[in-house]
């Protein structure tokens, strides 16, 4: 894969770390992991151009995914090969897209990884960008003695942090928020049910149940 001039590179339907049969001098490959952005969290639209194809799509403005150019070795059992060798991939950051149909056609496609078969594009998911890597950051991190950082992502739709004095960051029966607590669901007071439940999931009150945790929408 080569490092495109423009700003926006690619639609991809999946990122994966493609593996070679042999080890490679260039770093012609990404290995793509889940990240925390500390970007604004907004919303783009956009024109994409790909194999044939026009598409009006969002675009999400808070990466999903990190992709490092990547050397890989000392693959077992060693794949059918046969796909391109090209330069240093390049870093990226890839953000969550949103696009409607047509999709790019069917295609035969080859890679070092699983040799050559037909792919079938169903649905955009990612949208990279390249990126400039500096120095490893610094992440400084707080723990309270008291109510702590407990916050929502709204991304995976779970409360995260910590809390002090063994309390529970969980979120509110409404969801979009979160508090700790030290209370367990099933042991909270009905109707108001401020007991903790997992990081997913929010403490509700229902008739036949009394306090109980269900999954966050």
């Amino acid at each position: 894969m080569h490092r495109s001039k423009s700003n926006i590179v690619a639609l991809v339907a999946a990122l994966a770390v493609a593996t070679p049969a042999f080890a490679q001098t260039a770093s012609d490959h990404l290995a793509c992991y889940r990240v925390k952005d500390t970007a604004r969290k907004g919303k783009a639209t956009l024109t994409l151009s790909n194999a044939a194809v026009t598409l009006s799509c969002s675009v999400q403005l808070r990466a999903q995914l990190g992709c490092l150019e990547t050397q890989t070795s000392n693959v077992v059992p060693t794949p059918p090969g046969a796909g391109p060798s090209t330069g240093s991939a390049g870093d990226f950051l890839c953000y969550k897209l949103t696009c409607p149909k047509p999709f790019p056609a069917a295609v035969q496609m080859t890679d070092q990884l699983s040799g050559s078969r037909v792919v079938r594009f169903k649905a955009g998911q990612f949208l990279c960008a390249p990126a400039t890597r500096g120095g490893a950051a610094t992440v400084v991190t707080t723990t309270s003695t008291t109510l702590g950082a407990c916050s929502f992502n709204n991304d995976d739709r779970r409360c995260e942090g910590s809390c002090g004095n063994g309390g529970h960051c969980s979120a509110v029966t409404s969801g979009g928020s979160c508090e700790c607590r030290t209370t367990s669901c099933g042991d909270a007071s009905s109707p108001e049910c401020r007991g903790f439940c997992d990081s997913g999931e929010s403490c509700t009150f229902t008739i036949l149940a009394g306090c109980h945790c269900i999954n966050i929408p």
